[in-house]
């Protein structure tokens, strides 16, 4: 690898390390079912289908690709609290940054999306796919 190939790559990784959420702007599953506890907003924003399978119950679900277009849905919690979650928190920096841009001053990412939150053994709702 060349100098500037080095340089590079160096770049690069400081860009996508300056870009991630930070560590006060996330939240662990339990201390995110805590809070959800106590009122405040959980936002999936898996996709619906997804959602449909297995949720967190009282949760509020809105898919990451329409999230603008539903955002005065939430408009109730614009001074409050929103946690946001997706399947593993890959996707939730997007939702992070689309909802600080339209006037969400709290916002935080579920660390590990819903893989941690079902690994901490937290409650899921599960679609009954029995036939009846």
């Amino acid at each position: 690898m060349t100098g500037i190939q080095k340089c590079i790559v160096a770049l690069a990784v400081l860009i996508l390390v300056g870009c991630g959420p930070k560590d006060e702007q996330l939240v662990d599953a339990k201390a995110a079912s805590e809070r959800q506890a106590r009122g405040e907003l959980l936002l999936d924003i898996r996709e619906a289908d997804d959602y449909k399978e297995f949720h967190i119950p009282n949760s509020t679900n809105i898919p990451l690709g329409r999230l603008t277009l539903r955002l005065a849905e939430l408009e109730p919690y614009k001074g409050k609290t929103v946690m946001v979650i997706d399947h593993s928190g890959l996707r939730s920096p997007r939702a992070m940054e689309q909802l600080q841009k339209a006037g969400f001053p709290q916002v935080f990412i579920v660390k590990g999306g819903m893989v941690e939150w079902q690994a901490a053994g937290l409650p899921i709702e599960k679609l009954d796919m029995r036939p009846q």
